[in-house]
């Protein structure tokens, strides 16, 4: 077995467990993630899911660069729990997530939709186990993850990524998952202004479908949109380059740089809708925002 195969299924082994433990893939200060929030109920059948993707977007590659270092070293479970001290977010970036969740909450509020948070008991989503290939884990910590949510009698979740949409709505795929999922683009109506170039989440604009329903929302919103086919439409759009991290970072940094590019040719004004696609475009990208930095 060869050094890269098994540095992975040490990964995979470690993220899988933290998740059965403690429902988090590594360890986390989630009553800071959390902090965010306030005047949201606790409790209700609704909930707004972060599943903490903004919040720690800004720290998931220092994570990663982490892993061959514990396959390597093999790290005890104590230094790895105090990591939640060590590895955070810069304050500018925390402060930067909380006012987009604060936005999104404030647009769904202004959409007449009723919710609740779960705050520092917000569990993962599994996300990570999905898109690394790890499915039969994915599976069972799917099943742990509908419990916990219908031992909270949530019945409908809204998230607020692409990743954790996939992620919860693929459940249903490989398990008895009947709890609704909806992402907030789904429910809210927004206004704006300024003109951009979209860099669309792979996830939304073609593994849910959700391209066109984004593009008309958008467009009516008082954005002004630059398109180019080659490099914006659903068939043409690529990859901001962070799914491939995991295997090779100067692979993903490539292809994120080249990505960058060719936006810039379009529109010096970059929009997403992904915390990710940000943190893999935003070195090549000077103004660079999400949606809901720019609409209320």
């Amino acid at each position: 077995m060869d050094i890269n195969k098994k540095r992975i299924e040490k990964m995979r082994d470690l993220i899988f467990q933290n998740l059965m433990d403690s429902y988090l893939p590594f360890p986390l200060d989630t009553k800071l993630y959390s902090s965010w929030a306030n005047n949201i109920p606790n409790s209700g059948d609704t909930v707004i899911y972060t599943s903490y993707m903004y919040q720690i977007s800004g720290i998931l590659k220092r994570y990663e660069a982490l892993f061959p270092k514990i396959y390597r070293l093999n790290i005890p479970k104590r230094l790895m729990t105090a990591s939640k001290f060590l590895i955070k977010p810069k304050d500018e970036e925390l402060q930067r997530a909380f006012r987009i969740l604060k936005s999104i909450t404030s647009m769904l509020s202004g959409s007449g939709v009723n919710f609740g948070y779960l705050y520092d008991q917000e569990p993962y989503s599994g996300a990570l186990l999905l898109e690394s290939g790890f499915i039969k884990e994915y599976k069972e910590y799917g099943e742990k993850l509908y419990s916990f949510f219908n031992s909270k009698g949530i019945k409908n979740i809204i998230t607020v990524d692409p990743h954790t949409t996939n992620a919860l709505k693929r459940y249903k795929d490989f398990i008895d998952f009947d709890i609704d999922v909806k992402n907030y683009l789904e429910l809210v109506k927004f206004k704006g202004s300024g003109n951009y170039v979209i860099h669309d989440s792979c996830l939304y604009s073609r593994a849910m479908g959700m391209y066109s329903d984004i593009r008309n929302k958008v467009n009516n919103s008082g954005l002004s949109i630059d398109e180019n086919y080659l490099i914006t439409s659903k068939e043409m759009g690529s990859c901001c380059g962070g799914p491939l991290s995991l295997v090779s970072a100067q692979d993903s940094e490539e292809v994120s740089r080249a990505r960058a590019e060719k936006l810039l040719s379009v529109n010096e004004n970059v929009l997403v809708m992904c915390p990710l696609c940000y943190e893999n475009l935003s070195p090549y990208i000077n103004n660079i925002k999400d949606l809901a930095e720019v609409v209320s």
